[in-house]
């Protein structure tokens, strides 16, 4: 995460890639509200200091699933 907390291009494209994969995976609408509401929790997560790829995904694995 760059200064003052943006995310910078290359970490949003992973962001976006871990959440395009839970959603697929998990039959979630793009334009669902679920989506959404995970695209937060995945931002939050990552804000919090879980940043790599493979601890996101089995974070975000275990918040509940709306679908």
């Amino acid at each position: 995460m760059s200064v003052q907390g943006a995310i910078d291009p290359d970490e949003l494209a992973m962001l976006t890639g871990i959440l395009e994969e839970h959603c697929q995976s998990r039959g979630i609408a793009a334009d669902s509200i679920d989506r959404d509401n995970l695209a937060v929790r995945l931002i939050t997560l990552f804000a919090s200091g879980i940043t790599d790829i493979d601890d996101l995904k089995r974070a975000l694995t275990r918040t509940r699933d709306p679908a």
